[in-house]
């Protein structure tokens, strides 16, 4: 609204700034400006695609000045799977995303990083890269969460050592704590989504506070409301702010719909910036912060959350 237009320029001649901020200011007005001069947006759709509904309902919601126009020889400009696959206008899918946030995190630390992915995440887990420490990847393939988290942090090869020990003097009683193995500092996970719900446990219960553990964007698909993902408490997901902020004040609604949500309304803000002849802009979006160019593709950067109960309970 132009009230909004106000406040920027109230801000820009009441405050102190510095010159940075003065900067962004300026642009943030010069492309206020742009949108609302534009008075009318319009978009095709195909009124068989899967998403179209959903981009209606963000419209009214949002109050955009957006024209609808139905043509069912318009291709699919938003896939089916929207987080799967990159959407018009985006540079990478939000998959891909999430893997570079989790690579810019573990590259902070120099100690080997394990990855345990299921076979559907295969080809992501060959994505995970570091060019500080070395990558060790395991494929789970068991349906046991306990033994397969005590083998993959050596509780086993401890228990072995003891009762070799023991056998020694069987008459002496020695006290015994299995130690998990220290040469790993993280642990990432790939996993489906019901997976991670019995992993995590299963990895604490050996590995106590011992590891950082980061979740892929899939531990979030399976939810059906905030509060299962206290099971994830104190582990690492990739989730924008805005996203964990909507969560939290509409956490009865499955965390799937808010990620394709966040999708959809970055791609419709995209259409309006595009249409408005916006040239450069640094967004909050709703999956992330969006480095928009109007002559190339959208790059989006998807921070790293800790998830804890003060994070998405209300």
């Amino acid at each position: 609204s132009e009230n909004d237009l106000k406040i920027i320029q109230n801000i820009i001649n009441n405050q102190k700034l510095s010159q940075s901020e003065l900067r962004d200011l300026k642009l943030l007005k010069k492309n206020y400006q742009k949108i609302l001069q534009k008075n009318k947006y319009q978009i095709k759709l195909n009124p068989h695609q899967e998403n179209s509904k959903e981009l209606i309902e963000l419209i009214y919601q949002f109050n955009l000045p957006i024209r609808i126009s139905w043509d069912e020889n318009q291709s699919n400009v938003i896939p089916d799977n929207v987080l799967l696959k990159k959407i018009e206008g985006f540079c990478s899918s939000i998959y891909d995303d999430s893997i570079s946030s989790i690579n810019k995190e573990i590259n902070k630390n120099p100690s080997p990083t394990l990855v345990i992915y299921s076979d559907q995440y295969s080809s992501i887990a060959k994505k995970i890269k570091s060019i500080n420490s070395k990558i060790y990847n395991i494929n789970y393939d068991s349906s046991n969460f306990q033994e397969f988290a005590a083998k993959l942090l050596g509780i086993d090869l401890s228990e072995n050592r003891f009762k070799k020990i023991s056998n020694l003097n069987p008459n002496q009683v020695m006290n015994f704590r299995p130690r998990s193995r220290s040469d790993i500092k993280q642990i990432v996970m790939l996993l489906k989504p019901q997976e991670f719900r019995e992993m995590i446990p299963a990895l604490r219960y050996h590995g106590g506070n011992k590891f950082k553990y980061i979740n892929f964007i899939s531990s979030l698909e399976g939810l059906n409301n905030s509060l299962q993902l206290l099971d994830y408490e104190d582990s690492h997901t990739p989730i924008s702010f805005f996203l964990s902020n909507k969560i939290q004040n509409e956490g009865m609604r499955s965390i799937e719909d808010f990620l394709k949500y966040g999708v959809l309304s970055d791609w419709l803000l995209d259409q309006v910036l595009k249409q408005a002849g916006v040239k450069s802009a640094i967004k909050n979006g709703a999956t992330g912060v969006i480095f928009y160019d109007l002559n190339t593709c959208n790059r989006r950067e998807i921070p790293l959350q800790k998830i804890s109960s003060a994070l998405f309970s209300t």
